[in-house]
């Protein structure tokens, strides 16, 4: 059996679009021998703007480690060509026909969109192969004659039909023939030439699931992508400028930083940014060790630059935009505009540019942003964002003209806590995860001090006695103003051995975090203790109580006064009235 990447089961190719394909993929892999590899659906980007297929895919790319790479396209049902108007149709099984692009010229473009794609790549380049032997062909399982199809651009034995299905060893074997000969000269790729490919055009990623061995089942199927996310990946692929809305849960970060990675290890020189500076940590150590990439917030890139400029001109362009901005805000306008200024005097230019949490942005970051853009128009770039956590109370609209695309699945948090946290979301529909989990747990204590006992009491007894990870708790404060008060009273009860208390930052293998609603946007953790509740107007507050309770994957604690938690419970049954 050949080696098929990747690697579907019976019933994912059972719901495969195209069934077509599915046959195709089963008599490949079936039938050909473990030394041939193929790639299913293989897509790309090209970072150049040349050939006629900027964005583009195959639907099989055969190689062989003897030959070189074989593009096949892939049409179902019957077929139409025009000699008149040039263009093609698929036949229906009442005989009507529908448009659709030439198979030959899609089959043909993948080849040299390939070879581009493969040239951009230092590894591809390190293997000095020459003149690689490349081939592309077309396959209607549906039909019976290859002649009937054949043309002077596509003789019949680059033709597959319904009877190679049963051999397609020698149909292949005769399609790199047909372009071995068309080449002389030419080098067989070989098995490390076959490694790269595999390197470039299907790579593998993996996240680490968590320590907490009670908690590993539900992380091994959270970190799945959902076939909604699968969608949007596959979308993104093949737009330029794309605005991604979800609400929490949905995967919009998880989504934006396999873009990020993707476009980078596909040779483009990409900026990952967001709002938030703890999650761009995060984002960053994500990364570490990718090539391509820069990882970092906003404010951090405007920081960079207005550094770069002083130590390279002496210019204080913080000064010359309060100047020209007097009295307003340093963060919100004199940060962006010194950025722009900088744009004047420094080359530094992005090839890609992936940014998560849009909604946090104002108008003044996007013009700065599109300007650090190689190509104003043609670069990639692509804004996820949630209305729904726009805690800062933004208003703008960000530099993309398309309808945004909407994820509308819940896959980071359990059944319990999307119900709680999504009482208090209003805008599109998103789907609770079938991942009912636990009960959201409700501790009604009153006053600072033994609210503070009861989350040691409760952090004790999950690290001691249910074995979950220090580094898998957080306490999330949400009356920010007086941080500093719910800070100090839990630092001054203990934690057994060697967990610590760890006050904003980031969360560490035997560290308990305490932080606030606010700097935690963005980022999640298995275990979610909500606090600081008491002293906010909860009508006037839902975005933030939205954004705190949807932080939780698998487990959520409120520790509120009584009053407090049962107008938090009331709240998932008031929502369900209002959907009804």
């Amino acid at each position: 059996m050949a080696t098929l990447i990747p690697d579907l089961s019976e019933h994912q190719l059972d719901e495969l679009p195209s069934q077509a394909e599915a046959r195709v993929y089963r008599a490949l892999r079936d039938h050909l021998p473990q030394t041939y590899i193929v790639f299913f659906q293989v897509g790309w980007i090209l970072r150049r703007e040349e050939g006629q297929a900027r964005d583009g895919e195959t639907d099989f790319l055969v190689c062989h480690p003897d030959y070189g790479y074989l593009c096949v396209e892939v049409k179902g049902g019957g077929v139409c060509f025009d000699a008149d108007t040039g263009e093609w149709y698929s036949i229906d099984r009442y005989r009507q026909k529908h448009s659709i692009k030439n198979p030959i010229s899609q089959a043909l473009n993948a080849k040299y969109s390939i070879r581009t794609k493969l040239n951009e790549q230092q590894a591809w380049r390190d293997l000095s192969l020459g003149n690689v032997l490349r081939g592309h062909a077309v396959f209607f399982p549906d039909l019976g004659d290859a002649h009937l199809l054949s043309r002077p651009d596509m003789p019949s034995v680059l033709v597959g039909t319904a009877g190679n299905l049963q051999e397609p060893k020698t149909w292949v074997d005769n399609a790199f023939q047909y372009w071995g000969d068309q080449s002389s000269g030419y080098s067989p790729i070989g098995r490390r030439g076959v490694e790269v490919v595999q390197q470039i055009f299907a790579r593998s990623f993996m996240v680490a699931p968590l320590l907490s061995s009670r908690l590993a089942d539900q992380e091994v199927r959270r970190l799945s992508l959902t076939k909604d996310q699968i969608r949007v990946l596959d979308f993104l692929r093949s737009h330029r400028r794309v605005a991604v809305s979800g609400g929490a849960g949905t995967g919009k970060t998880v989504l934006a930083l396999e873009k990020a990675r993707r476009l980078a290890s596909e040779g483009f020189k990409t900026l990952l940014t967001c709002y938030n500076r703890q999650l761009a940590d995060h984002l960053s150590r994500q990364c570490i060790g990718l090539e391509n990439i820069d990882v970092m917030s906003f404010h951090q890139l405007c920081s960079r630059q207005i550094e770069k400029v002083k130590r390279q001109t002496d210019r204080d362009l913080i000064y010359e935009a309060k100047v020209t901005y007097p009295g307003q805000n340093l963060y919100d306008v004199h940060f962006p505009n010194a950025l722009a200024y900088s744009l004047e005097i420094l080359e530094d230019r992005f090839e890609a540019i992936v940014c998560d949490e849009g909604q946090d942005f104002r108008e003044e970051y996007w013009v700065p942003l599109e300007l650090l853009l190689t190509d104003y128009d043609q670069s990639p770039f692509y804004v996820f964002y949630d209305d729904n956590q726009n805690i800062y109370a933004r208003a703008g609209t960000f530099p993309i003209q398309e309808e945004p695309f909407n994820l509308t699945t819940n896959c980071r948090n359990t059944m319990q806590i999307h119900n709680l946290a999504y009482a208090h979301y209003k805008g599109v529909p998103v789907d609770p995860p079938d991942n009912v989990g636990e009960d959201v747990q409700f501790e009604c204590v009153k006053g600072l001090e033994a609210q503070a006992k009861k989350i040691n009491a409760r952090i004790v007894d999950l690290i001691a006695r249910e074995n979950v990870s220090p580094g898998d708790i957080v306490v999330l404060v949400g009356d920010a103003l007086h941080k500093a008060d719910y800070y100090g009273v839990l630092k001054k009860l203990s934690l057994p051995k060697p967990a610590v208390w760890a006050e904003e930052g980031y969360s560490r293998e035997n560290a308990v975090l305490i932080d606030t609603i606010q700097r935690f946007k963005g980022l999640e953790s298995a275990v979610v203790i909500l606090w600081g509740l008491d002293g906010l107007d909860l009508r006037s507050s839902e975005e933030l109580l939205y954004v705190g309770m949807s932080r939780a994957k698998s487990m959520l604690i409120v520790v509120a006064q009584a009053n407090v938690c049962e107008d938090l419970k009331s709240s998932v049954g008031a929502a369900d009235q209002e959907d009804s």
